[in-house]
């Protein structure tokens, strides 16, 4: 996971109970972060099978709230920017109706590395450090794109 040069971090929230008459399924859950991961290709002018991300699916602690953490990347850095943010944001709220949406740009002198190490936590403030640390919890499940073990699997075949 450090090797990969993520460039957004999201939180991609469903909302309250009450917009649903019964909370959204698993699998309407899953078709919507896939539609937000091929919009943001899309976005970037990347094919889907290219861009690369991290997704794990957790249910809130204090409101029972379903919610996704994701990685994102797709190599293209002229799109990383915070008008992509609100892009991405805009997307899942207003064009999904999912939920409210919080897309950050990843910070890239922390570096992919730094995210998955635990004294990240001292570098990040607030409710940031605790969402970075539960998104490398011990007992996460994490489910990556087939390009994440492309782009891993390619760069330990190089000679250094």
């Amino acid at each position: 996971m450090g090797q990969v040069p993520w460039q957004f971090f999201c939180t991609l929230t469903w909302a309250n109970a009450g917009s649903f008459k019964r909370p959204p399924s698993p699998r309407r859950q899953v078709c919507a972060a896939f539609a937000f991961f091929r919009e943001a290709a899309h976005v970037a002018g990347v094919h889907f099978k290219k861009s690369m991300w991290c997704l794990r699916y957790e249910t809130g602690e204090m409101t029972g709230r379903d919610h996704y953490h994701c990685l994102l990347s797709v190599l293209g850095s002229e799109w990383v920017g915070i008008a992509t943010c609100f892009y991405l944001m805009d997307f899942w709220e207003k064009k999904l109706r999912c939920g409210h949406a919080r897309v950050r740009v990843f910070a890239p002198a922390l570096g992919g590395a730094a995210y998955t190490c635990k004294d990240l936590a001292e570098s990040l403030a607030g409710k940031d450090r605790y969402e970075f640390e539960k998104f490398f919890a011990p007992r996460t499940v994490l489910t990556l794109s087939e390009s994440v073990f492309r782009y891993i699997d390619t760069r330990q075949r190089i000679p250094v």
